[in-house]
């Protein structure tokens, strides 16, 4: 059964055409599909096929969007970066971006093409002042009405400055992560691995989490991908 139905193709394909105005990218990464293959040892990634789906429905929906697919035998679920074409990604959805998560991948879309954080003033020059990287991870569910707002700042931010990196990380595809961090409620914000705070906070409010856990910043090379 298709995950993308003709009627949302139709909407997607008529709202891009109004709102991209520059090229993106999508850049998804896979496990390879085992064909129906029961293989010992071999976990299977169940929404790794949807996340195509959804990817190419975008692609197809624009000629602004292009879709590049790797598969990668070390991942259990799907992980999708969203960047213009030829410049690092700092956007990512781990996990399939459905339910109220498809909404926040179509703003990060629409965000990276035109270049638009419509951020306050105030926030833009206090990430234009960081001296050092941030990572925002952002642990969402499909079923969460207020995880969308959260997961959008994050994105918006990375897109302010090149120092801020956003993940948003469906909880249940990724249990152990979710484990590390103590996940119990969601949307849940991780700054460096290690600052947390839940919620889905005003602009100022999630600002000043952002920073005060910045400073001084945690490594977060060990995170898992």
């Amino acid at each position: 059964m298709s995950v993308v139905s003709q009627a949302v193709k139709d909407q997607l394909r008529e709202r891009l055409a109004r709102t991209l105005s520059g090229p993106v990218e999508l850049r998804l990464r896979v496990r390879p599909s085992l064909g129906g293959l029961v293989v010992p040892g071999a976990g299977a990634c169940e929404t790794c096929d949807p996340a195509r789906e959804i990817a190419a429905a975008l692609a197809e929906a624009s000629d602004r969007v292009t879709l590049v697919v790797t598969e990668d035998r070390s991942l259990a679920a799907p992980v999708l970066e969203i960047a213009r074409p030829g410049e690092p990604s700092r956007i990512s959805f781990e996990g399939l971006p459905s339910g109220y998560e498809f909404s926040t991948l179509l703003d990060a879309v629409e965000r990276v093409s035109s270049a638009a954080d419509d951020l306050a003033p105030e926030t833009r020059a206090a990430l234009g002042a960081l001296t050092s990287d941030v990572e925002l991870m952002v642990f969402v569910t499909p079923t969460c009405p207020y995880c969308p707002g959260a997961a959008s700042l994050a994105n918006r931010m990375a897109l302010a400055s090149p120092r801020v990196r956003a993940r948003t990380v469906e909880a249940n595809e990724f249990p152990e992560l979710s484990d590390r961090f103590g996940v119990r409620g969601v949307p849940q914000t991780v700054v460096n691995g290690s600052g947390v705070f839940v919620g889905a906070l005003p602009e100022p409010a999630f600002l000043e989490r952002v920073l005060a856990f910045a400073s001084p910043p945690a490594a977060t090379g060990d995170l898992p991908r």
